[in-house]
């Protein structure tokens, strides 16, 4: 097994820390609305249209899978072997922190409307029930080091990315 250089592993660890952080914070985030939503529904309650209400479900639901599909569509293994070839190791773990944070952000929406839904229905199971898919969108995008580890490796054996961008490719 090939090993990483130390700079790559240093990237890759920082690169890592800062969107398991990311993550973390939102689902601390998430968690407080649930805890705020249980404590103190009935305070916050302010009568809106049930419309629009029904409308930030459907919001809710398709952040929700668009998370996954996003995920899944940035996380593809030939798309990853592509970046790494035309960016180079460091363009490779700048996509997998990107694609990271954007679909912890999409998990942080989704648990700030169900909050809105909250207040606006005086339901605190409507935040239960939005928090729960913040968080499991949210584990969902939690980056797993291992795995960032594993692909670095692989793509440094195959010999398909350098360190420097290739000339008249957009950075």
């Amino acid at each position: 097994m090939v090993q990483t250089s130390e700079s790559t592993q240093a990237e890759l660890t920082r690169r890592h820390r800062t969107a398991a952080m990311v993550v973390g914070a939102l689902l601390g985030l998430t968690v407080a609305l649930i805890v705020i939503g249980f404590v103190s529904s009935e305070s916050l309650h302010r009568p809106g249209d049930p419309s629009l209400a029904m409308a930030l479900w459907i919001a809710i639901l398709i952040f929700g899978l668009g998370s996954f599909a996003l995920r899944r569509t940035r996380f593809q293994t030939m798309r990853l072997r592509d970046i790494a070839s035309l960016r180079g190791i460091s363009g490779l773990l700048a996509t997998l922190q990107g694609t990271t944070i954007q679909v912890a952000f999409i998990g942080g929406a989704i648990a700030l409307m169900g909050f809105v839904v909250m207040i606006m229905t005086g339901n605190k199971y409507d935040m239960l029930r939005a928090g729960g898919v913040a968080i499991i969108v949210l584990l969902y995008a939690y980056p797993q080091r291992p795995a960032w580890q594993r692909l670095v490796q692989a793509i440094e054996q195959s010999g398909e990315a350098d360190d420097s961008p290739v000339e008249g490719t957009i950075a």
